[in-house]
């Protein structure tokens, strides 16, 4: 062999642990040498090409200018709306929330790198929350790598929380007696401050492979349980559990129920309505079941509690139609699926605060009859709640 021949053999075979792993079988080198010269060209070339498909790039093709380019563009007049088609918010709104969570999101660059604008980070995770792109798409559009987006959606969904004890917070006195007066005048019932029902999130695949999470329709999903006002802001969230685990029971391990329970959400005289799912109680008013043997009072007062729990079902169709990434969540993690739901119902509010056009991302197979329930309350009816139930069928015009 030639002496560059030789120098070659020296640079490829330092490590000869790693040559007998690469070849299965283990040859010395003195014998690998004896070789004839056209064995060693062909191995040479084949850890050469080895190499390169498996080395790491430095650079991949993306798109290096959105922020300077198409975002700026965004900002003009004739192209607000287009804005809005992509962000699913309107960039009045956008500029908003950047507002309120701005300090949250600061970050100081590390190495060569700049560190991300606030603006970039709440687009990247609007984006994400408002299609069903991949994280992958996200890297490309925005020039980041899959990891940086995944932490830049978190990150921004925990500034996001920071938010909820200001924009989804249980009405007080005052605001309940307003809440009844505007129900009343909707649908004639009296004492009303809210709307309790419950709807399943989809997810990609069940977590951790576990069936709990299969609903009774047949995909894995997380129960969010949630009441809102007559304006279709929710007032109280609860999310989490399995898909499998019925509404009553969500309802009888959250908060909600325990501090309603002890007399300390809900005015006295006052009260929530439910489907009939949920059993009765002084605080939780549900319709009859209909079992052919109504009265037509008792089919009015059903009539008239459908009319009025619309409203739950429309703050739904809101919530999966403008956040369309809650259709199908493909996260693997259940507190970064709570993060994301708790996110999407505090930003769904501040659309409602800012009056955001919520009536052009309704999703009107969402809406159904708030009474075609197809499960069963499993517990028994409070006393209280039957009393009170049939003191409001009375009192009916």
């Amino acid at each position: 062999m030639s002496v560059i021949e030789l120098s070659l053999v020296s640079l490829w075979f330092v490590n000869m642990a790693e040559i007998s792993s690469i070849l299965k079988v283990k040859i010395p080198l003195l014998e690998f040498l004896q070789e004839e010269d056209d064995y060693f060209y062909f191995f040479a070339r084949h850890q050469t090409d080895r190499y390169w498909s498996l080395r790491k790039r430095e650079w991949t093709p993306k798109i290096t200018s959105y922020m300077e380019t198409v975002f700026t563009e965004f900002g003009l007049p004739q192209n607000i709306d287009d804005f809005r088609v992509h962000y699913r918010v309107s960039r009045n709104l956008f500029e908003i929330i950047l507002r309120e969570i701005y300090g949250s999101l600061l970050l100081n660059g590390y190495g060569p790198y700049n560190a991300i604008e606030p603006p970039q980070q709440l687009l990247v995770c609007l984006w994400y929350l408002s299609n069903m792109s991949s994280m992958r798409e996200l890297a490309h559009i925005f020039n980041l790598s899959k990891s940086t987006v995944h932490a830049v959606v978190m990150r921004v969904l925990d500034a996001l929380q920071e938010l909820k004890p200001r924009v989804i917070c249980w009405p007080n006195a005052e605001r309940q007696k307003e809440i009844s007066r505007e129900v009343e005048n909707i649908c004639g019932l009296r004492g009303v401050v809210g709307f309790l029902d419950g709807t399943h999130i989809r997810l990609s695949s069940a977590l951790n492979g576990e069936r709990d999470f299969y609903n009774r329709k047949g995909f894995p999903s997380i129960q969010v349980q949630a009441v809102i006002d007559h304006q279709m802001k929710f007032t109280n969230i609860y999310a989490g559990w399995p898909g499998c685990v019925h509404d009553a029971r969500v309802l009888r391990n959250s908060t909600l129920y325990t501090e309603a329970e002890a007399g300390n959400l809900v005015l006295v005289d006052h009260y929530i309505l439910a489907d009939s799912a949920y059993p009765l109680r002084n605080w939780l008013i549900t319709p009859f079941k209909n079992l052919g043997n109504l009265t037509p009072q008792q089919v009015r007062f059903n009539k008239r509690l459908s009319s009025a729990r619309q409203a739950v079902e429309r703050a739904f169709g809101h919530l999966k139609g403008r956040f369309r990434r809650l259709q199908d969540i493909p996260l693997h993690s259940s507190t970064e699926i709570c993060q994301m739901i708790l996110a999407a119902c505090i930003l769904h509010n501040m659309c409602i605060f800012n009056d955001d056009e919520v009536e052009d991302y309704i999703m009107e197979e969402q809406l159904q009859d708030p009474n075609d329930c197809q499960c069963d309350n499993i517990y028994q009816n409070g006393h209280n709640g039957i009393v009170r139930r049939l003191q409001l069928v009375n009192s009916l015009n």
